[in-house]
C-alpha cells in the first residue's frame, strides 16, 4: 500500500512538471507567434534578422525581453540594430476561430475588436528601439544600451500607454465590377469604412467600451461624422456597452436582435443579404429595428449554451415613403448552441405605427411592421453551411415601394480548398405571400465567389471573384 502511495504521489509531480512544462511551452510559442508577426511586417527582405541573443531589461517597472528584429544600414554611418521590447508575462488571446474568420460585423465584428484591444493591453507598452551594432555585440553592456535609449523615448511611450485601450482602425473595399450589360468593368466603392473602439475592463470584473463607425466614400460629400442627424451621415455604428460577467447593455446605433440570426447568412462579399428581411427599403434596417437601428437599447446575456437579445427602440421617424412615425419597436432573439459546431438561432422583430394612414393602405401597409426569422449554422473544418428562413408582414416592399408580406430564405455554403483558398456558392430567395399584392415581384439569386486570403487569414486581407445570377422578377414581370 505504501508502495502503491509512493508512486502515485511521484506520478502526480512528474505529471504537474510535464504540465507546466508544456504550459511554459504554449507560452513560448506565443511569444513566439507574436514575435515572428512583428519581424515579417518590420524587416526588409535584404535586411536579415540579426544572430544576436535576446536581452532582457528592467524599465518603468516592467520586465521587459527585447528581441533584435532588422539590421539598420546607413550609408554613411555605423550599422544599427532594432529591437522590438516586450513585456515577459505576455498573454495573447486566441480569436482565430472559425466563426470569426468570414466575419467583420454584427456581434462576431465586436468580439474580434474587443480581443484586438485585450492583445494589445496584455503586451503592455511595446517598443521598437535601435542601438549600435558594435554596441549589441557586447553582451554585458547590451542592456545597459537599450535601457538608455528607452529612457529617452519615454514621453512617447507614456502617450502609447494612454491611448491603449483603444483601436483605430480603416478598410478600404474597392471593387471593378460588371453588371452583365455594359462593356467593360466599373471602378466602385463596396463599403469601405474606419473608425474607433474603445474597451476598457475593470479590477471589479466591470466592462466599458464605445464605438463609432461610418462608411468611407470617395463619390459623396455625406460627412464622415454626424451623430445627430442619420439622413445626411454616413454614420453606421455609433454606440456605448457596458458589461458584467455574462450580462450587457447596448445603447446607441447597433446591429439589431433581429441580425443575430440575419448575419447568419450575410457573409457574401458583392451580394446577398437580400431576403432576410435585416435591410429593408433599401436602408439599413435603422427604422424597422432590423438592421442597425437607432437610438436603441438592447440587455444581452451571453451563456454558454445560449444568447439571449431584448432589444427596445422609441418613437422615431419613418423613411420618406411613409408618413407616420413609429411609436415604438421591440424585438428579441435566442441563438443556442447545439455543439461546438452547431448553432440555431430565432428572432422576432416588432414595430408599431402611430397611424396607418390612407396613403400607407395605398402602398399595401396595412398593419404593423412585423419581422420573424430561423437560422441554422454548421461549422466544422473545411465545411460551412448557414442559412436562414424568414416571414415578414408590411416589411418587404418591391422596385416600385409596393409593400407585401413575405416568405424568403438565404443559403451560404463555404468549403476551404486549404488555408488560402476557398469556394463559397449558394442564394437568396424571396416570394410575396399576400393575396392583395398584384404585382410580380420575386427575388431568386444564385451566388458564386472564389476568394484568397492572405497576410493573417481573415475576412480583413482578401480578394476574391464573384458572381450573381438574378432570375427574379420586378414588379411589371420584367
Amino acid at each position: 500500500m505504501k508502495t502503491i502511495f509512493i508512486f502515485l504521489f511521484l506520478t502526480m509531480i512528474i505529471y504537474g512538471e510535464a504540465k507546466k512544462h508544456q504550459g511554459n511551452k504554449d507560452e513560448k510559442n506565443n511569444i513566439n507567434n507574436v514575435i515572428t508577426n512583428i519581424v515579417e511586417k518590420s524587416t526588409l527582405s535584404n535586411s536579415p534578422i540579426p544572430n544576436l541573443p535576446p536581452i532582457d531589461i528592467k524599465h518603468d517597472g516592467s520586465n521587459l525581453t527585447c528581441y533584435p528584429i532588422k539590421m539598420i544600414k546607413q550609408k554613411y554611418h555605423k550599422e544599427r540594430v532594432q529591437y522590438y521590447c516586450i513585456s515577459r508575462n505576455i498573454k495573447i488571446s486566441d480569436n482565430d476561430t472559425v466563426d470569426n474568420i468570414d466575419k467583420d460585423h454584427g456581434q462576431v465584428g465586436t468580439e474580434k475588436l474587443i480581443e484586438a484591444v485585450k492583445d494589445k493591453a496584455d503586451q503592455g507598452n511595446t517598443y521598437k528601439v535601435d542601438i549600435l551594432l558594435s554596441d549589441a555585440k557586447k553582451s554585458s553592456w547590451a542592456g545597459f544600451f537599450l535601457k538608455r535609449e528607452l529612457k529617452e523615448g519615454g514621453s512617447l511611450s507614456r502617450i502609447v500607454n494612454i491611448l491603449l485601450p483603444a483601436k483605430y482602425y480603416i478598410s478600404f473595399r474597392p471593387q471593378l465590377a460588371n453588371n452583365g450589360d455594359q462593356k467593360g468593368f466599373k471602378f466602385r466603392d463596396a463599403g469601405s469604412r474606419g473608425g474607433f473602439f474603445y474597451y476598457k475592463k475593470f479590477r471589479n470584473e466591470l466592462e466599458i467600451m464605445f464605438q463609432y463607425e461610418a462608411g468611407i466614400s470617395f463619390n459623396s460629400d455625406v460627412p464622415f461624422i454626424n451623430i445627430s442627424d442619420g439622413d445626411n451621415s454616413s454614420r453606421r455604428l455609433s454606440y456605448a456597452s457596458m458589461m458584467y460577467q455574462d450580462y450587457s447593455v447596448v445603447v446607441g446605433k447597433y446591429w439589431s436582435a433581429y441580425y443575430d440570426v440575419a448575419g447568419f447568412t450575410d457573409n457574401y462579399m458583392a451580394f446577398g443579404a437580400q431576403s432576410s428581411g435585416a435591410f429593408n427599403n433599401s436602408t439599413d434596417g435603422s427604422e424597422s429595428g432590423t438592421g442597425r437601428p437607432d437610438r436603441v437599447v438592447q440587455i444581452k446575456t451571453k451563456q454558454d449554451q445560449y444568447n439571449i437579445n431584448l432589444q427596445y427602440q422609441p418613437m422615431h421617424p419613418s423613411t420618406g415613403n411613409i408618413d407616420s412615425d413609429y411609436s415604438y419597436g421591440i424585438a428579441g432573439s435566442l441563438v443556442y448552441k447545439y455543439s461546438d459546431f452547431i448553432r440555431v438561432g430565432t428572432s422576432i422583430s416588432y414595430a408599431r405605427f402611430e397611424d396607418i394612414t390612407p396613403s400607407m393602405n395605398a402602398i399595401g401597409i396595412d398593419g404593423d411592421d412585423q419581422s420573424y426569422i430561423v437560422g441554422f449554422t454548421y461549422m466544422k473544418d473545411k465545411y460551412s453551411i448557414n442559412s436562414t428562413l424568414s416571414y415578414t408582414r408590411n416589411h418587404m416592399n418591391d422596385d416600385m415601394g409596393y409593400y407585401f408580406d413575405s416568405i424568403g430564405a438565404e443559403l451560404y455554403l463555404r468549403y476551404k480548398i486549404n488555408d488560402s483558398v476557398r469556394i463559397v456558392g449558394g442564394g437568396n430567395w424571396m416570394i410575396p405571400t399576400d393575396d392583395s399584392y398584384l404585382g410580380k415581384y420575386r427575388i431568386r439569386t444564385n451566388i458564386l465567389s472564389l476568394q484568397y486570403t492572405f497576410g493573417n487569414k481573415t475576412y480583413d486581407d482578401l480578394i476574391y471573384i464573384e458572381a450573381s445570377s438574378p432570375r427574379g422578377r420586378l414588379a411589371n414581370g420584367d
